[in-house]
């Protein structure tokens, strides 16, 4: 099968390959792990303005388990919303993006074993604003999600006392990249943002006059997993074991402390 490149492809740097694993698997091309990443989620995945290459959390771990395989790994840039899609009908041979591990997703595609975890998903609103006590605070405003995120999956779900839908579907606007997400919550587009707490969390920081956190989540800590086709388990066994490898020997740690310290 033959892999077409879009723009925002990058590759690890040159590695001398390790053996692969024992575990049986397929890549599209020889030699080569294709993977889809949504380069827009900072610290996870974004392009470098200077170097235009993608780089984050993600990548260097990916690229790690990329030479554990003996593989070149080549990301491509591509939309969150049509990723699990890409890998369920082999166009990539996998995807790290930073993807909750959820029961709905499990059904089309395969999990490796969680290598973040995440402290849910957060709410921010402007700076300033202590309106939302409860989430039953949410149901008269608009909601940013980015497009085919859990935090689009939780908002829609939320009900009421009586078991009816708290947010009309009208009132949760969906955008195509988070950064947008953001920008619209702090051009009054929308009154909340929601999504993956280390991703707001660096909006809140460096721009404490235009956000903040609400109090009120709109869930507990959730798992990231890297995903796989399930017509390749070979592949989500190999890339467990070779995730064991990195997390025992000291090489997460490194990364985690470089994009997270």
């Amino acid at each position: 099968m033959i892999v077409v490149a879009v723009s925002g492809c990058t590759t690890s740097p040159a590695v001398t390959p390790t053996p692969a694993p024992s575990a049986n698997f397929t890549t599209l091309t020889a030699g080569t792990l294709s993977i889809a990443t949504d380069a827009s989620y900072a610290p996870f995945e974004n392009v470098n303005t200077t170097t235009n290459q993608i780089e984050g959390f993600d990548i260097d771990l990916m690229n790690e388990i990329g030479k554990e395989l003996g593989l070149k790994v080549v990301y491509t840039n591509q939309a969150f919303d049509t990723i699990i899609l890409a890998v369920q009908t082999n166009k990539f041979d996998a995807s790290i993006s930073a993807f909750t591990i959820k029961p709905e997703r499990q059904k089309s595609i395969d999990f490796t074993d969680p290598y973040y975890e995440n402290r849910g998903q957060a709410l921010a609103v402007k700076a300033g604003n202590d309106k939302i006590k409860t989430l039953d605070d949410l149901g008269n405003m608009t909601i940013g999600v980015q497009s085919g995120t859990v935090a689009q999956l939780e908002i829609a779900n939320l009900t009421t006392a009586d078991n009816k839908t708290l947010v009309p579907p009208q009132n949760i606007k969906a955008y195509t990249l988070m950064p947008d997400v953001m920008a619209a919550l702090k051009k009054g587009e929308v009154q909340v943002a929601a999504g993956d707490y280390p991703v707001m969390k660096p909006y809140i920081d460096q721009y404490p006059g235009d956000y903040q956190f609400s109090n009120t989540s709109l869930s507990g800590t959730e798992y990231f997993g890297i995903v796989v086709s399930k017509d390749n388990p070979g592949l989500t066994a190999a890339m467990n074991q070779a995730l064991a490898k990195i997390k025992a020997d000291g090489r997460y740690d490194a990364i985690y402390k470089k994009w997270f310290s």
